[in-house]
């Protein structure tokens, strides 16, 4: 041994010929000095970066004033007698370099913010959510591609919205740190694409929230941590430990959650992890993106952009939008009730449906109520709606009369009905109830029309 740090409360940091032994995780660890990427001295300790890990040593855990100083120049004095000392310096000031960089994340930040301002945005218009740019199978991929992003910045209520905003600022932010801006937004996109894949695969009907975006984050960061620590100053890197321990208790814990896309989660790590090792620079010394993966990201960019105005676009007559959306799904024999229920509903309610859409979502309605065994009164009540749009009020009545009779004392049901017979305004529209009240008796249709082909309309539901 050739020099010895006395530590508070027992054992020492101890230096010999090939390495040092040091406290870790509780415990101790030998670290040979060809191990060691990047050490600093901050105010409050030492941070050790070697390749199987990063350490932390409080000046307060040293016992004799200046003990902290004196180990950095201990190590640095080793480390400086390498074989290869000179590309270990610059490497060091290199990462010396990239620490002090002032923290400015701005990705991570900016995605937060998008997410937050579409979640608001719900608030005044519902239907956003509920039917909403989220993905939808093979509505998003054969029709309307842009659900692939926006379905990815649309949550289902403040505690998803807060854990996923929460993950990509904080942790996108230490990945753009450590990556940097071009290279981050790339990871992103990757992430985005896993995790639509993982939804293609494990044939999920309905995804929305941007947790596939912070489980690529992780992956990155994971990746980075036990495949190229090398890059990563010491200030920067988080436990390995921690960071697996995060995966594998988000899949175990998340098990016992109903409608969690772990697919989507899975395929987000993964392509995370991939784009981070691949787009990585060779040597921490020459960090700038070039222009192959700057016109990468550009391209990453302008399709997160196109995906956001073709979003608004459908917010400007959401009617038109519905009718669109309603009228691929009749074609499909597999369309879910509660879908063709919503897109009927969103015609039926805006302010100037075209006889077009409104016959649209006749169909729309007439189908979804149909597939329901018409034991569902709030399909029924869209469906009555529809009618008393077109003006047929006996139709209307003798649906909301169903309704009523599935969910006797309902005030909405009851409501609607002397809207109908012209007991209240026709424009005054009471608010709908929780879709809380269970069926009880199958009655007769009293607009009997050819059957439809039978459809499954059970499905996992929603996942976030």
């Amino acid at each position: 041994m050739d020099v010895r740090f006395e530590l508070r409360g027992g054992g020492a940091v101890e230096l010999f010929a090939s390495g040092f032994s040091h406290p870790a995780a509780g415990g101790r660890r030998f670290t040979t000095y060809p191990e060691l990427i990047h050490v600093t001295l901050g105010a409050r300790g030492l941070r050790i970066a070697a390749e199987h890990g990063s350490y932390w040593l409080a000046r307060a855990a040293l016992r004799e004033p200046g003990a902290a100083a004196a180990l950095l120049a201990a190590l640095r004095e080793r480390v400086a007698a390498l074989p290869d000392a000179a590309t270990r310096l610059a490497r060091h000031e290199a990462l010396e370099r990239r620490q002090a960089e002032p923290a400015r994340p701005r990705l991570g930040l900016a995605l937060a913010l998008v997410c937050v301002g579409l979640y608001a945005l719900g608030i005044f218009r519902p239907f956003l959510v509920l039917d909403g740019e989220y993905y939808r199978g093979g509505l998003a991929l054969l029709h309307e591609p842009w659900r692939l992003v926006t379905a990815q910045l649309l949550h289902a209520n403040v505690p998803h919205l807060a854990l996923n905003a929460l993950g990509l600022f904080v942790l996108g932010g230490l990945l753009e740190r450590q990556l940097g801006l071009v290279r981050s937004a790339l990871v992103l996109g990757a992430a985005a694409a896993g995790a639509m894949l993982g939804c293609v695969v494990a044939r999920y009907d309905e995804v929305l929230g941007a947790s596939g975006l912070v489980s690529g984050v992780v992956g990155a960061l994971l990746a980075l941590e036990l495949r190229r620590p090398e890059l990563l100053p010491g200030l920067l890197r988080l436990s390995r430990r921690l960071l697996v321990f995060a995966v594998v208790a988000e899949f175990v814990l998340l098990s016992f959650v109903p409608n969690v896309a772990h697919a989507a989660h899975l395929g987000g790590i993964l392509a995370g992890a991939v784009c981070a090792l691949g787009t990585a620079p060779a040597d921490v010394r020459s960090f700038e993106a070039g222009p192959r993966l700057r016109a990468a990201a550009g391209l990453v960019l302008g399709l997160t952009l196109a995906a956001l105005a073709a979003f608004g676009y459908g917010q400007l007559d959401p009617s038109q939008g519905a009718a669109r959306r309603g009228a691929r799904l009749l074609q499909s024999k597999a369309a879910p009730a509660l879908q063709l229920n919503n897109e009927a509903w969103v015609i039926a309610t805006s302010e100037n449906p075209t006889p077009e859409e409104l016959a649209l979502a006749l169909r729309l309605a007439r189908r979804a109520v149909r597939a329901t065994g018409r034991l569902e009164p709030n399909l029924l009540d869209t469906l009555a709606e529809v009618y008393f749009r077109l003006g047929r009020r006996e139709q209307a009545l003798a649906t909301i009369d169903q309704a009523l009779a599935l969910a006797p004392g309902v005030l909405y049901f009851e409501e609607q009905r002397r809207r109908f017979i012209g007991e209240r305004d026709p424009e005054d529209r009471p608010a709908p109830p929780e879709p809380d009240a269970e069926p009880r008796a199958q009655p007769l249709d009293p607009d009997p029309e050819p059957e439809e082909p039978h459809f499954d309309s059970d499905g996992p539901g929603l996942r976030v």
